[in-house]
């Protein structure tokens, strides 16, 4: 990245910044004291994300990946894939389970079996569509790639999982994925979209260590609420949360 392009960047930043902080002043407007805060954060067991929005929200809807959304619509009911699947991208918007992701699958034999990376499932659909998944665009980005999920592995292993808060100011073995003041660093967490009648569904930020978490067996792991549904959010304002609900507060 150029010189010239870090100032402009920087001044996108903050009018997404901006934008997101004028969308919660009018959350406040409309839905007070449950008015979604812009990087909120959940405490869930990573075994109750089952389904992804496929692609994201953020794609689905033309909505900006700052902040927070309150969603109405049909998202949270689409069909349901039933197959093995490779990318977030599909002719038309669906559903889809975290365990048909072949790279969670290829994941959890690699950890859990020893299978060698480079047969795995994952591994070798990537060799075979390059630069179909922009984390791995090449054979050797993949290597170096997979190479920082065996050490993620190993350290959400041994030391438990941590926020990307915590990670900055506890000068942590692991690494933070970002360290600048904005956006914040919540804003980094694994995300989720919460359906009319509760349900997480994974928005697609954070596949990695949210494979990791499920592979592991950690009880609760830190969320971002990227979206929840607007008759969901209607339910929350009239009191028709379960108590036991991690967003009933």
């Amino acid at each position: 990245m150029s010189f010239a392009q870090k100032p402009v960047q920087g001044v996108k930043l903050l009018g997404h910044t901006a934008g997101a902080k004028i969308r919660h002043w009018k959350h406040i407007q409309r839905y007070g004291k449950l008015a979604p805060e812009p990087y909120e954060i959940l405490h869930i067991d990573p075994t109750d994300i089952t389904f992804c929005t496929l692609p994201s929200l953020m794609t689905q809807r033309s909505i900006s990946e700052y902040g927070s959304h309150v969603v109405s619509g049909d998202w949270d009911r689409l069909p349901v894939y039933e197959d093995i699947w490779y990318t977030r991208e599909f002719d038309e918007p669906l559903r889809a389970a975290f365990k048909d992701h072949a790279l969670y699958r290829s994941m959890k034999a690699h950890f859990c079996s020893g299978v060698p990376w480079n047969e795995t499932d994952w591994y070798q659909w990537i060799q075979a569509n390059p630069g179909t998944v922009g984390q791995y665009p090449t054979q050797e980005a993949m290597d170096r790639r997979l190479a920082q999920v065996d050490t993620l592995f190993e350290q959400i292993r041994d030391d438990g999982y941590r926020s990307q808060r915590q990670l900055i100011t506890d000068n942590s073995a692991q690494t933070p994925l970002y360290k600048q003041p904005l956006p914040l660093p919540e804003h980094h967490e694994i995300d989720i979209n919460i359906g009319r009648d509760g349900e997480f569904l994974f928005n697609f930020n954070g596949r990695h260590r949210l494979a990791v978490a499920k592979i592991v067996g950690l009880d609760q792991i830190p969320v971002r609420v990227f979206a929840r549904h607007d008759r969901w959010q209607k339910r929350r304002l009239n009191g028709d949360v379960p108590a036991e609900h991690p967003d009933a507060q």
